[in-house]
């Protein structure tokens, strides 16, 4: 049987698995290098497919639910199974084998979120179908972020489960913070690490930021 440690370990291996670049390198691009520079399923909508982004984000999702659920399966408790969900986060946003380089963990977050805690991820979808609502998505999905842990709360959940969801939303909102690279010289301090936490990227416009690495033809 899986140690606790085993476990865990098992969830970051899971984690690291670089879908988006993988499906990137399928097609010949290195997601690294193109878009928003973010090794995930949005950039991969941008930068390489718009018919695989679904199956990039389940995937992603999956790698988020999978460490929580190979530890319930070796019979751990709440604690080790949220702790075994961070460690597929951690390893989505600063993966390995990319030079700690990879994806804002979105995915694996949502996986985390529905694998502990039904009513905040229940909260979570409400809360980001808002901001996709009000054309706010990056907003939306900071709140929903922010919102699971009091959902969880509020539905009685343990503190582990709660204080795990906290954790995650930190390890999300931290990664928007600090990128995959430092800020371009052209955008000015400190504005740029507000630009940052409230937009996912380092230009307010939307457009021009997601664009600028991109080919001029378009992708199918």
């Amino acid at each position: 049987m899986l140690t606790s440690a085993g476990v865990i370990a098992a969830s970051y291996a899971v984690g690291s698995v670089p879908v988006a670049y993988v499906v990137g390198r399928a097609r010949g691009v290195d997601i690294r290098e193109r878009g928003s520079g973010n090794v995930g399923a949005s950039n991969v909508w941008q930068s390489v497919s718009r018919t695989l982004v679904v199956p990039v984000g389940l995937a992603q999702i999956g790698q988020g639910s999978a460490g929580v659920l190979i530890a319930r399966a070796a019979g751990e408790g709440t604690g080790v199974q949220v702790a075994a969900g961070l460690a597929a986060v951690v390893a989505h946003n600063w993966n390995p084998w990319l030079r700690c380089r990879g994806g804002r963990g979105v995915g694996p977050a949502i996986g985390v979120i529905g694998a502990v805690s039904p009513p905040a991820l229940g909260s979570f979808i409400v809360i980001a179908l808002g901001g996709v609502a009000l054309r706010a998505v990056p907003q939306g999905v900071g709140a929903a972020l922010a919102g699971a842990p009091v959902a969880a709360a509020v539905a009685g959940e343990p503190p582990a489960v709660s204080g795990g969801l906290a954790l995650v939303a930190i390890f999300v909102l931290l990664k928007r913070l600090l990128g995959n690279d430092a800020p371009e010289p052209r955008y000015a301090r400190p504005q740029v690490w507000l630009t940052r936490l409230l937009y996912d990227r380092d230009d307010r416009d939307r457009d021009a930021w997601v664009r600028r690495n991109l080919d001029a033809s378009p992708r199918r």
